[in-house]
């Protein structure tokens, strides 16, 4: 959930809250400042009494009062049970509907000097009417107001945050190879002025030490290659030498070989080097099928000289791999072949499958000495095999960089590579490869 729509919903949630409480306690308050209008309004007329008992001589005075005033009910005292302060009953209205609740107040007076209990009423039918009338036009106040503030405190946050988003835009937009974005530099909100330079300051530091790391390592491996090849092309005049002896040439032909593996080291150190920085386009299309012929063609000889056999098994039609690198497919390829071919036996046979959404190399073996886990670490080698350790390392790295899963089985004497194009995880911000049959 966004952090804009996560605010806008608490907010919602407490300002509902606040509404819900608010109007029983509103229901309260009005209701209490009522009955206490209507309690002041009886006692007022409970006033006014005695004056009007001053002047009733007779019977006949009597019962014309009584008559005249609906509102009051006169009974002998000890008739009636007699309440020193206003209460609330609740009879059968007049029409004969619905009960009604009224207000008494009453009093003792002397009438012809006899006691009797004067009950004064007040209908509270009006005031429960006036009292739902205000709640309702209070409903509807209180729901546009908290619409309203809803809808001002999104547009006024969505403004606010504004400088966060870019900065978030900015961050997963960032390529350490280019410098086109730029974050906002006028701000208001301190914080986001902090933030922002934070940023800034952070990518230079990181362009720096990349820039730095990559100069070092093209000048490193350009002044490796460089003494590494003349040393090469001496060995080569000096095994030209016609009076050398058995043991030189030998000696000289173990030099050459160094010699070759520390220039391959160097090629897959700076090959691995240059995936890790991203250092290869990814838009290209990829045809697995020719890239696949193209390999093997490549490592026929060298699959011949242990009298090996390279099978193709094709399950699907014509493949392509959208948004790839097609170089670095291909040494991806070429080096779980060459794997194959090097931890194979004489008169092996090598086996490249191919279906819609994998590639799998397998060739009979013996098992490896060291864990599934650790197979494509570098520099982990089985026994004393050739190479430096580096090929299943640097295919991991390259099915790493495309968001390719590459996984190593070992089941009935075979050894099995399977390259899987389906995304790893979905979280990767990478897009994952289109896949389309032809």
């Amino acid at each position: 959930m966004k952090l804009l729509h996560y605010t806008s919903l608490r907010h919602l949630l407490f300002a509902s809250l606040l509404t819900l409480v608010s109007i029983p306690v509103f229901y309260i308050l009005l209701n209490n400042i009522f009955v206490h209008s209507i309690d002041r309004d009886l006692r007022m007329q409970a006033s006014q009494i005695p004056s009007i008992v001053s002047i009733i001589q007779t019977p006949a005075d009597f019962q014309l009062w009584k008559e005249l005033d609906n509102d009051l009910d006169i009974q002998p005292i000890d008739s009636v049970a007699f309440h020193d302060k206003p209460f609330t009953i609740q009879r059968q209205s007049a029409d004969g509907t619905d009960p009604e609740d009224f207000r008494i107040l009453q009093k003792k007076v002397e009438i012809m000097g006899k006691p009797y209990v004067v009950s004064i009423e007040s209908s509270l039918f009006e005031k429960e009417d006036l009292i739902q009338t205000i709640l309702t036009i209070q409903l509807g106040i209180l729901i546009l107001l908290l619409l309203g503030t809803v809808g001002i405190n999104y547009f006024i946050h969505k403004r606010i945050w504004k400088p966060f988003y870019d900065a978030l835009a900015y961050l997963k937009a960032f390529n350490i190879e280019s410098d086109n974005m730029q974050l906002p530099k006028r701000l208001k909100i301190q914080e986001f002025k902090e933030l922002n330079h934070s940023v800034q300051q952070l990518s230079i530091r990181v362009r720096r030490a990349y820039h730095s790391q990559k100069e070092f390592i093209e000048n490193a491996s350009h002044e490796l290659q460089t003494p590494l090849t003349v040393l090469k092309f001496k060995l080569e005049l000096l095994l030209q030498q016609q009076d050398l002896t058995g043991e030189q040439g030998e000696l000289i032909g173990d030099m050459y070989r160094e010699i070759e593996q520390m220039q391959e080291l160097n090629s897959n150190l700076l090959l691995l080097s240059k995936i890790e920085n991203g250092q290869f386009a990814d838009e290209e299309t990829v045809h697995v099928q020719e890239t696949i012929e193209e390999v093997t063609e490549d490592l026929s000889l060298l699959a011949q000289s242990k009298a090996q056999s390279i099978q193709t098994d094709f399950a699907t039609p014509a493949i392509t791999l959208a948004s790839a690198n097609k170089t670095l497919f291909k040494i991806m390829v070429a080096n779980l072949v060459t794997n194959a071919i090097q931890y194979s036996a004489s008169g092996s046979t090598i086996r490249v499958k191919l279906t819609a959404t994998f590639l799998q190399v397998c060739n009979p073996g013996t098992p490896f000495n060291i864990s599934s886990e650790k197979i494509f670490k570098r520099f982990v080698r089985q026994n004393k095999q050739k190479g430096n350790g580096l090929g299943l390392s640097i295919v991991q790295t390259i099915a790493r960089y495309h968001h390719y899963h590459i996984s190593y089985d070992y089941n009935n004497g075979t050894h099995q590579f399977t390259l899987r194009w389906e995304p790893v995880s979905k979280s990767t911000e990478k897009a994952s490869p289109a896949i389309a049959l032809l």
